[in-house]
């Protein structure tokens, strides 16, 4: 036989396996289960030690024939091919077959794990570390999807000059609600400005109400929709930094208005929702949660998170190369719950090359699948945080 003829060998293994199946199941054919462990146990007890030598060398040599047999066949039967390289930026984009992130398991964290619950917008555990300054959550309209009819609230979070993680509960309302008037966050674009030049002038809480004094009721051009989720995000913001839950919201003008943006009356409380199957009445229906923005995270494998209010709990993914633009991987993922309720969902990426990648999550229409209802990316590093941007 040649050394590369393996023709007698591959029939010795099969012989091997042959007899191996058949005497397995001519033993179980045999078998007749019944309860036989008071006689088994007084048996043990009478066997003699060559006895019991004699039973653990049959039991050895079966077992050896097993894991000889199984050493031959599970190769053959598991297959296999090598992993697909490193995705980097700049790089080519990298195909496979796509599989649906798994069922969230873990809490929810700003960190790269699985959540499954909504975040708590007056949860101030949710900020991710930022240093010497406070990581402050603020809430910013922008319209959703390709039509652009709808503006809703995505969360930011943002650091403020002179603001520290030991700053007082006033201090962050008060820096909070002055970047959401402002309507700017850095490094972003899109967002929308709804109040105009108004001003914060006084932002007080006590244990049954936040009290927010603004400069004028702000413009009276805008839309009664835009007006209510203009106020929502205010009101959100303002529980947010405060952190102790759903405390009502009373808004006061120093102008002596009686509509905030012409509409809405003053003389009553504002609050978000009650129920999360509500929260889509203001919240964006797509957030990416983690990583937060140009987060550096420690590669080659991160896991992204975020929630969603969408279609039968289905977004789609790309992963880009956030300097050149390029898709280099996509994908889709499954939120734990659809539509009306606000379900999470993950993405694991594996093979990161350190570099600036942006990913972008969107739910697409079931009437063409090629308009998008709505959208979110988030950049971030893997590996060292490089240099930003430069800001338009």
């Amino acid at each position: 036989m040649r050394p590369d003829d393996l023709t007698r060998e591959r029939h010795r293994r099969d012989d091997l396996e042959t007899r191996l199946r058949a005497a397995l199941d001519e033993r179980a054919s045999g078998i007749a289960p019944e309860y036989r462990l008071d006689t088994i146990l007084e048996q043990a007890r009478a066997t003699s030690p060559a006895s019991r030598t004699a039973v653990r060398w049959t039991l050895g040599l079966v077992a050896a024939a097993a894991v000889i047999a199984l050493a031959l066949l599970v190769p053959n039967l598991l297959g296999g091919a090598p992993n697909a390289g490193p995705l980097t930026p700049g790089g080519p984009a990298t195909t496979g077959d796509q599989v649906s992130a798994p069922s969230p398991s873990a809490p929810h964290t700003p960190e790269p794990t699985g959540p499954t619950t909504p975040a708590d917008p007056s949860d101030p555990t949710q900020a991710p570390t930022q240093g010497p300054l406070a990581a402050l959550p603020v809430y910013f309209p922008a319209h959703i999807g390709d039509a652009l009819r709808d503006a809703r609230l995505y969360r930011e979070w943002v650091n403020v000059e002179g603001v520290g993680p030991d700053a007082s509960t006033t201090e962050r309302l008060t820096a909070a609600l002055r970047v959401a008037l402002a309507g700017e966050a850095p490094h972003t674009d899109g967002y929308l400005q709804f109040w105009g030049d108004v001003d914060l002038v006084d932002a007080q809480v006590a244990p049954e109400r936040i009290t927010v004094t603004l400069s004028a009721s702000g413009p009276g051009s805008v839309s009664g929709e835009e007006a209510r989720i203009a106020v929502q995000q205010l009101v959100w913001t303002a529980q947010a930094a405060v952190g102790q839950g759903t405390i009502p919201v009373r808004f006061v003008l120093a102008d002596g208005s009686e509509r905030l943006l012409g509409h809405l009356p003053v003389d009553r409380d504002y609050n978000r929702p009650a129920t999360t199957d509500l929260y889509y009445e203001d919240l964006a229906p797509i957030w990416i949660t983690s990583p937060t923005r140009y987060q550096a995270l420690p590669g080659p494998d991160i896991t992204v998170s975020g929630e969603a209010t969408v279609f039968e709990g289905t977004v789609q993914w790309e992963l880009i190369d956030d300097e050149t633009g390029a898709v280099l991987d996509s994908g889709h993922s499954q939120a734990s719950v659809g539509a009306p309720g606000r379900g999470t969902y993950t993405i694991p990426l594996t093979g990161l090359a350190d570099g600036r990648y942006r990913i972008r999550v969107f739910e697409l229409s079931m009437k063409d699948g090629v308009e998008v209802n709505a959208e979110t990316s988030m950049p971030f590093f893997v590996g060292p945080a490089g240099p930003l941007p430069t800001e338009p």
